[in-house]
């Protein structure tokens, strides 16, 4: 049975750090400045030429979020409707992959949705990752930008948040 129009936006719970089975304590510390510490940053150069070196383990910089704030926001901004769906999981999925959509081509930068090993978000909406940042990197003036347009969009929830470096789940999982 399909979800009716009227629970599209019901709430989701947030995550309770509390209740979580991961402790803060227990994972790496992540750094809030841009700069990655030496151990987290990808050698391109020694990747190519020496045939034993080892990638260090991939960490996304961005906001965390959860669930609830990709439904705010999609309520917000009236993004068009999700088609009908029999089940919460998968709208929230659409919904999500909507946001993001329209947040990138806001910030006219693409982003990405990542799962982050934290017992505080359920997601990271990611402007990089330590692999490529070398690459994808913007100027200060217009990661400024992007950076302020995420902030104005999601409102109030992200306003005094400051972007971070976030492990990935599914890395600390194997």
């Amino acid at each position: 049975m399909d979800i009716p129009d009227e629970e599209i936006y019901n709430p989701c719970p947030r995550p309770n750090p509390a209740k979580s089975r991961i402790k803060p304590e227990d994972l790496p510390k992540c750094s809030t400045k841009k700069m990655l510490p030496e151990e987290y940053r990808f050698n391109v150069r020694r990747w190519r030429l020496e045939p034993g070196y080892i990638k260090p383990r991939k960490l996304f910089y961005g906001f965390g979020v959860d669930i609830q704030d990709f439904i705010d926001y999609h309520q917000r901004h009236q993004l068009p409707r999700p088609p009908p769906m029999d089940n919460r999981a998968s709208l929230w999925h659409y919904i999500m992959d909507d946001v993001i959509e329209d947040l990138s081509a806001h910030c006219r930068f693409k982003l990405q949705r990542i799962l982050p090993l934290s017992p505080k978000y359920d997601y990271t909406i990611a402007l990089y990752n330590s692999h490529h940042i070398s690459i994808t990197e913007l100027e200060d003036d217009e990661e400024e930008d992007v950076i302020r347009i995420i902030k104005e969009r999601f409102g109030e929830y992200l306003a005094a948040e400051r972007p971070q470096w976030f492990f990935l789940l599914m890395d600390s999982i194997h």
